[in-house]
């Protein structure tokens, strides 16, 4: 509809007012207060729940629990799990090793961060954490060199006495390792050594406390260390370890136990018969299975055995093991020590005292690593494992899973052109999947999601043509090259997997039969002639959605969706013959079910120009960074040229091209994997002849795994770290952090839409985050932030269709966080501004007006507006809706809602789990793709659909009583900002929901 102007508001429209103050705010405070009213929304997805690693229960009250995570935190729940209250979101790491509650106060809880499990893509923590008001908040009592703790033992008669067993840094033999010990509660710590492993390279594992005498304890030794190309288990100062005087002094159990060198060990002891020890033990000595070595278990090696002596002699009952280093656990019932379970790759449980094993009914779980046994209930216990947590009442036959607790943890995200469009992710040990990232229902349910791919899900593309047609890739496994094209209309898919003799068009120009000879002494098998990385770039072009790159150690490329490919690069890597062979684990190869997960010598990331096809730039994790200005034809090695990095051969994290200068690009490095914690970001504005270092403040122990240039904003960057994200709008100069409400968690992939002004992140650990209607930080130039105040151009607002879906799962299910469906105005106030300042919102006539009195505060401010006005002689507003919209102007702040989890299903919300605002006339949210591409603001809606325009951003407004009358027409609106006596105005258009302008 067309939108006609009265002469006094065009006059208006072009009356800006001028002004000479400038703001004097520092770069540091500038930037906080840009972001102040910004607040990061959580839309899932939690079906595949993410990885659970420990957990304590009250012994006398199995509902209340508090678990740890690998990378998701702390979560605590009082009943059952029905609701989850996450404890631990703004402290030092979501990586979590111990939790344990005190038993004789619940309100006592200590935390030990860094998971156990050190796999491939293992976090750390900073120490261990007290708190004493039941998780509202914690104390830090030491250890900030641990990186893991493993386990926390408190003293059952005195709670200051607690031992602390610190397994330390898996990447490196740096920091703290061994056995701790309190007697002041925290206060102060004493090393145990005597009798104990002091080498530091051999950490304590776990600690077990004879429930008959608190005096005797077990301890276990493990030394650990993983590269970026191998693992090893296994040193010849582990073991197990017994204390009979409360842990002053240690001897090590070794009758019966194989002699040599061992790994991991999981210890338990049997509550109603303390004589019954029982350990799953890593030893190198691993018969095959099917020999008579494998049936006569006087051959000690790995295994599970078996002491009824208090550890004095042990004896091997079961071979069984599987990948130790990743679990090796097992817990005795605390009614019947003949009763045994334990938990690797599977769920397995003995009723002759580990002689035997029967397989435990999965629950849809796998991975297993955490349990609790109930010890007034045989049938009652909770398990943890990748996919989760579970709950059974009856022996295991059946499970209460908990969709409830989103800790899913993603490597690379992707996104659609739909309108709204959809987010995809791949995720730990749980494929790859997509929804919407916003509803037109009260919530983004998990029923809205849709599954694209299995295994461990990795990089997903989406054809920006056609959102039907969906790229995933999953681990290498043993053929390498993992991908998938998918029909998600019609569910059809094709394996793209760069095959010899079948799709590779130039094999023979590349690879010789040396080539692929000297990959087979290495160990690469039917891989052949490529190594591909566990988490393998894949990457559509942005000139030609049918062209597709694909990175190996050789970078292949197709032009026809995948169908064929052809080789564009040479070896890319360093390929060092030691480390690229395929040997890896230690005592223990890790080559088996689930394993393998040390691909080396391989691109990592894979970035083309969007100025120019033939422009590519690549990293690999062994430090190298090429580029081809010709398409491929040849190739320039330039990360030589870097000066200043403490070691070439760290990861290339990632490589942006810049959207702006066809010479720059932009990179981050990790060197984490090699136990150097310090970020390292740098750009080139001459391809990589030179470079410069943007580091600049960004803190020390934040390793950045990735980097993105807006593509609105030339100075706009965005970095994502370890533990959190951050901005610069001087393109690295200085950085700010932009985590507000976000916890705590690492940031593995990011990314703003191509047509929103939306960022939208992939954390490791707490799902995806999208941060709305970043389209004010994208103006805020320096020439606007010189200013006294600024009204921004707004994005055009939707009217929302409202749908009801059935099935939105219950108290055991996520509720994704919707945005607001108001309109969004955006505004910057100088730090000179006080007092209040005033909106105004008006129709063409003038006649139609909605006024919002708003406290002064500088930065960016965010005005929702419900998209209804009144005649102006009734314009003026009551006190109740003048405090409600200076609430609103604040937008949602830091800490809202637990972080900004959106409470989960069943969170005081009738089980719907509603988000603060959802289902109150006013979440929900946006305008959204345009029709054929036409433009976004200005005009947008004056005869035609609103083109490309969208969406309201953060903020609390939200319906009010009795409303300022009907929704307003589509079409564009006069806003009026009057600071003190200046005016500065601007225009906000509103469309229709695009299904009615589709179905018309």
């Amino acid at each position: 509809m067309k939108v006609f102007f009265s002469r006094s508001l065009v006059a208006l429209l072009v009356s800006m007012v001028t002004f000479g103050s400038v703001a004097n705010l520092s770069a540091q405070s500038l930037e906080q207060n840009l972001i102040k009213d910004y607040r990061w929304r959580n839309i899932g997805n939690a079906n595949l729940k993410g990885r659970i690693c420990c957990f304590d229960v009250l012994k006398d009250d199995f509902a209340h629990i508090v678990v740890g995570t690998a990378s998701g935190g702390v979560w605590k729940s009082v009943n059952a799990g029905t609701t989850w209250t996450p404890i631990f979101d703004k402290y030092g790491s979501a990586s979590i090793g111990a939790v344990k509650i005190n038993q004789n106060n619940p309100d006592e809880i200590w935390v030990g961060g860094g998971e156990r499990n050190g796999r491939n893509t293992a976090a750390w923590g900073d120490g261990l954490y007290k708190s004493t008001d039941g998780g509202n908040s914690f104390d830090h009592v030491g250890f900030s060199e641990s990186y893991t703790i493993a386990d926390i033992e408190i003293h059952p008669e005195n709670s200051d006495i607690v031992h602390v067993a610190v397994l330390g840094c898996v990447w490196g033999h740096i920091g703290q390792r061994g056995l701790y010990k309190t007697t002041d509660g925290g206060k102060n710590w004493e090393k145990v050594t005597k009798g104990l492993p002091d080498d530091g390279r051999t950490g304590a594992l776990e600690i077990v406390v004879d429930p008959s005498d608190v005096d005797t304890m077990y301890v276990t030794f493990w030394e650990r260390l993983r590269r970026p190309w191998v693992l090893k288990s296994g040193g010849p100062n582990g073991g197990i370890f017994k204390s009979t005087d409360g842990g002053k002094s240690w001897s090590e159990l070794t009758n019966g136990l194989p002699e040599g060198d061992s790994g991991r060990i999981g210890l338990a002891v049997a509550p109603n018969n303390p004589k019954v020890l029982m350990a799953h033990y890593e030893h190198g000595y691993q018969p095959a299975r099917g020999t008579p070595e494998y049936d006569d278990l006087t051959k000690l090696g790995s295994g599970i055995y078996r002491s009824e002596d208090a550890g004095a002699s042990w004896k091997l009952v079961n071979r069984y093991f599987s990948r130790p280093f990743y679990y090796n656990e097992l817990s005795i019932s605390p009614h019947d020590d003949k009763l045994v379970y334990s938990y690797t790759i599977s769920f397995q449980y003995s009723e002759d005292g580990g002689k035997t094993l029967q397989r435990m009914p999965s629950g849809g779980g796998h991975c297993w690593h955490a349990m609790w046994l109930d010890p007034h209930n045989k049938n009652r216990f909770w398990q943890g494992n990748d996919a989760g947590l579970y709950l059974t009442h009856d022996g295991g036959k059946n499970y209460v899973t908990f969709k409830n607790l989103n800790v899913t943890q993603y490597y690379a995200i992707g996104v659609d052109m739909q309108d709204p469009y959809w987010v995809y992710g791949g995720l730990q040990d749980a494929g790859t999947s997509g929804g919407p990232n916003m509803s037109r229902d009260s919530a983004v349910y998990t029923s809205d999601w849709v599954s694209v791919g299995g295994g461990d899900g990795f990089h997903v593309q989406i054809d920006p043509t056609d959102h039907t047609t969906v790229y995933s890739t999953s681990q290498p496994g043993n053929s390498g090259g993992t991908s998938t094209r998918r029909n998600l209309l019609t569910g059809e898919q094709k394996s793209l997997r760069p095959t010899k003799g079948r799709n590779i068009v130039n094999y023979d120009e590349y690879i010789t039969p040396e080539i692929e000879k000297l990959q087979e002494e290495k160990g690469w098998g039917p891989m052949g002639a490529f190594r591909w990385n566990w988490s393998s770039p894949f990457v559509i072009s942005s000139h030609n959605p049918r062209t597709i790159f694909y990175g190996a150690n050789h970078l292949f490329k197709s032009e026809d969706r995948g169908d064929t490919w052809h080789i564009i690069s040479p070896d890319l890597s360093k390929n060092e013959f030691d480390k690229t062979t395929k040997e890896s684990g230690g005592l223990t190869s890790d080559a088996g079910p689930g394993g393998g997960a040390e691909f080396y010598g391989t691109l990592i990331t894979v970035g083309q120009s969007p100025l120019d096809a033939d422009i590519i730039w690549t990293g690999t994790d062994d430090g190298n960074i090429h580029i081809t200005r010709n398409g491929g034809h040849d190739w320039t090695l330039v990360s030589n040229n870097i000066s200043g990095l403490p070691s070439q051969n760290y990861w290339v994290s990632r490589v942006e091209a810049s959207h702006y200068k066809k010479g720059t690009a932009y990179v981050t490095i990790d060197g984490h994997r090699s136990a150097y914690f310090d970020p390292m970001v740098y750009k080139t504005d001459d391809f990589g002849q030179t470079w410069t270092n943007i580091t600049s403040n960004l803190p020390s122990g934040h390793p950045c795994y990735v980097i993105r240039q807006d593509r609105k904003n030339e100075n706009l960057l965005f970095v994502g770290t370890e533990f959190a994200i951050f901005y610069s709008i001087d393109e690295g100069k200085s950085w700010a952090k932009l985590n507000n409400n976000l916890p705590t968690v690492a940031i593995h992939d990011l990314l703003v839409h191509p047509r929103d002004p939306d960022l939208v992140i992939g954390t490791h650990g707490r799902g995806l985050w999208v941060l709305d209607d970043i389209s004010a930080l994208q103006q805020a130039t320096p020439d606007v932030l010189k200013k006294e105040a600024h009204l921004f151009e707004n994005e055009v607002a939707t009217k929302w269709l409202r749908h009801s879906v059935q099935g939105k799962g219950g108290s055991y299910a996520f509720s994704g966080e919707n945005p607001t469906k108001n309109a969004v105005i955006n505004y910057y106030l100088g730090d000179n501004v006080t007092g209040d300042v005033q909106v105004e919102i008006a129709d063409a006539t003038g006649k139609m007006t909605r006024s919002y009195t708003v406290p002064a505060t500088p930065g960016i401010g965010k005005l929702e507006w419900d998209m209804r006005l009144r005649p102006k002689t009734e314009a003026s507003e009551s006190g109740a809706e003048e405090a409600q919209r200076r609430r609103a102007v604040q937008g949602r702040r830091a800490g809202g809602n637990q972080g900004g989890q959106g409470r989960q299903a069943g969170a005081g919300q009738g089980g719907q789990g509603r988000q603060a605002g959802a289902g109150q006339g006013g979440q929900g949210r946006r305008a959204g793709a345009g029709q054929g591409g036409q433009g976004r603001r200005a005009g947008a809606g004056q005869g035609r659909p609103g083109g490309q325009g969208r969406r309201p951003g953060g903020g609390q407004g939200r319906r009010r009583r009795g409303g300022g009358g009907p929704q307003v027409a589509a079409g564009t609106y006069a806003v009026r900002l009057t600071v003190g006596e200046k005016v500065y105005v601007g225009t906000i258009t509103v469309r229709e929901d695009p299904l009615l302008t589709s179905s018309n």
